[in-house]
């Protein structure tokens, strides 16, 4: 099945829009799927991935900044599985579509810039939402068709982060948006009922990529690293230090701290949660951005009582994409799960995926990693609690799967106690799965 006038397929030398990357262009739904091992019957719900397609051929392409979104599901119902991928039916898309060609151009050069919905997909208060930290969510159905763009009755004061982050004791959903022009950031506060209940703006030290935060129980910490936004070009400014912003949940702007540290970057962060007076973030932590330079991971203790900010390497191997037990958010966790850098023999890494998967034991400091045969490489780790399931490893790992020797796609569940034993299932698709960025488990039933 394909969209309505859809492109034509088109090939391009950007090392961003071939290989794992190549853009699809045809829109499928695929029922009845093999499945190599057992998918467990009690585990049903989707597994829903969004990540840039573009539908026509760019001049300009900056991986993952552009290129209009594409959500690809897994549906597992009573031990079988089916899946469906459908793009993000923006309004750029539709006039890109009746133009037949591009229109927009990269998501930080000048306008005319396109809400792409490319980031996250996520369901809260019963609403599946593709996120872009650009512009307006897009509200979907459970079948991935686009409805509308989505304001929250118009109280979202600008654009929406793509990384939100979800309380699992009062059900609210917390996410902390920037302003790419200029240094203004919107905390924002939607209940479980799905009404934004707080929209806090505030000024930060200087327009920042803010794509991911921290929560605990009473705080929301956004890191803006030394990437400033700057025009024509974004730059790397390292003297600037890294700026903290330490929010109180349910204080108003007067109640925020600002904090310094040493700088760098980040993307995303694995859990926080507050312990003797001082709260622990641990995150995928960049020596700079965009220039060589060091990816491991951390843990960074920041004190309550005197500001001070502790940074500990918990590994010098790369990885990104941190996942836990959602139901163990802002709690102390043992484990978390990240897409893990272990390249091959013979074998040229391949920026922005990775030939691993890892289990982080952060109480033992240990860690598993299950390396893919050549030529398979994974993508974002996502948490699947096991139905019933008590421990807070009481679940499955699951991914999308790249095998570059057929140029085809596969999901992998794994157990997330023991990702040296053989997948649980594996599921051959019938198309390929392009790289992509953030999803979500959605059990079938569930609250969220």
């Amino acid at each position: 099945m394909t969209a309505d006038n859809a492109s034509p397929a088109w090939v391009s030398d950007n090392p961003f829009l071939h290989g794992p990357y190549a853009p699809v262009f045809e829109e499928r739904d695929d029922r009845n799927l093999p499945v190599q091992g057992e998918i467990p019957r009690d585990l049903n719900g989707a597994f829903l991935r969004n990540g840039p397609n573009p539908q026509f051929a760019p001049e300009i392409y900056q991986y993952p900044m552009d290129g209009t979104g594409m959500v690809h599901a897994i549906y597992f119902e009573d031990g079988q599985a089916r899946y469906r991928n459908r793009w993000v039916r923006t309004t750029e898309f539709l006039q890109e579509q009746a133009a037949g060609h591009r229109l927009f151009g990269p998501t930080f050069g000048p306008p005319p810039v396109a809400n792409l919905a490319n980031t996250h997909i996520i369901r809260h208060a019963g609403r599946y939402l593709a996120l872009w930290e650009g512009g307006l969510p897009h509200l979907l159905d459970r079948d991935l068709n686009t409805l509308h763009p989505h304001d929250f009755d118009g109280r979202l004061p600008g654009a929406m982060s793509a990384h939100p982050k979800f309380d699992p004791d009062t059900g609210e959903m917390v996410a902390v948006a920037y302003d790419a022009n200029e240094p203004r950031l919107d905390y924002l506060v939607v209940d479980r009922h799905g009404v934004l209940t707080k929209a806090l703006s505030f000024d930060g030290p200087w327009p920042a990529m803010i794509h991911d935060v921290a929560i605990t129980r009473n705080y929301v910490v956004a890191f803006v690293c030394p990437y400033v936004l700057e025009q024509p070009q974004p730059q790397w400014r390292p003297a600037l230090g890294t700026a903290i912003a330490v929010i109180p949940r349910r204080g108003g702007g007067q109640a925020i701290r600002w904090l310094e540290a040493p700088p760098f970057f980040h993307f995303h962060v694995m859990n926080a949660f507050e312990r003797d007076h001082y709260i622990e973030v641990q995150l995928p932590w960049f020596s700079s951005y965009g220039t060589p330079g060091r990816l491991e991971l951390h843990r960074l203790r920041i004190s309550l009582e005197n500001g001070a900010t502790q940074d500990e390497p918990l590994d010098d191997c790369p990885c990104e994409f941190p996942r836990i037990n959602d139901r163990f958010a802002m709690r102390e966790n043992r484990f978390g799960y990240v897409a893990f850098r272990n390249p091959r023999p013979n074998e040229t890494p391949t920026p922005g995926v990775f030939e691993a998967l890892a289990r982080y034991d952060l109480k033992t400091g240990s860690r598993v990693v299950r390396t893919l045969p050549a030529g398979e490489f994974v993508g974002e780790p996502v948490f699947v609690p096991a139905p019933g399931g008590t421990a807070e490893d009481d679940g499955y790992v699951i991914t999308f799967v790249y095998n570059a020797r057929d140029d085809r796609s596969s999901v992998h569940l794994y157990d997330a106690r023991d990702l040296y034993a053989a997948p649980v299932a594996q599921i051959p698709l019938p198309a390929r799965v392009p790289a992509g960025l953030h999803g979500s488990w959605v059990p079938e039933g569930g609250a969220a």
